[in-house]
C-alpha cells in the first residue's frame, strides 16, 4: 500500500475534515494521526471545545486507520469517553490504533490530545468493510 497516496486521498476526499481543518498526518497499516487547528468558532457557550469535534477528529482518524488497507470503511459504532474539558485548547491531534483487524468488522482505540500533550478523550471505535477498494 502506497500510505502516502492513501493519505493525500482521504485529505483531498473527506469534505467534512475539510470542512474542519482536519489534516491526516500520518497512516501506515492499522494506525493513524491526525490534527486539527482549533478556533472560536469550534468553542460553545462556555468557551471550551465542542465536544462533537473531539469526537469527530476520533471517528475520520479511526476510519483512516480502518481503511489503511486500501477497503473503504464506515463507522458502526462509537464507544467515546471525555475525560478533559478543552479550555484553551488550540490544536488536536488524534491516534488510531488497531485492536482487532476481521474480515467485515475493525477495531481502534482512539486518544485525542491536545496541543500540551494532555488527552481529552478517548474511545472505542468499530468499522465495516465495505468490500470496494480504494482506486489511489
Amino acid at each position: 500500500m502506497d500510505f502516502e497516496k492513501l493519505k493525500s486521498f482521504r485529505n483531498i476526499n473527506n469534505n467534512f475534515a475539510k470542512l474542519l481543518g482536519i489534516e491526516l498526518t500520518e497512516l501506515s497499516d492499522g494506525y493513524a494521526k491526525a490534527t486539527m487547528k482549533v478556533t472560536k468558532e469550534f468553542l460553545n457557550p462556555i468557551g471550551s471545545l465542542h465536544g462533537g469535534c473531539l469526537y469527530t477528529i476520533a471517528d475520520i482518524v479511526g476510519g483512516a486507520a480502518a481503511s489503511s488497507y486500501g477497503i473503504h470503511v464506515t463507522t458502526i459504532d462509537g464507544n467515546f469517553h471525555y475525560l478533559r474539558a478543552g479550555i484553551n485548547t488550540k490544536e488536536l491531534s488524534a491516534t488510531a490504533t488497531e485492536i482487532k483487524k476481521g474480515k467485515k468488522i475493525s477495531v481502534y482505540s482512539i486518544s485525542v490530545k491536545d496541543q500540551d500533550n494532555v488527552e481529552l478523550a478517548v474511545g472505542i471505535f468499530s468499522f465495516m468493510s465495505l468490500g470496494k477498494a480504494i482506486e489511489i
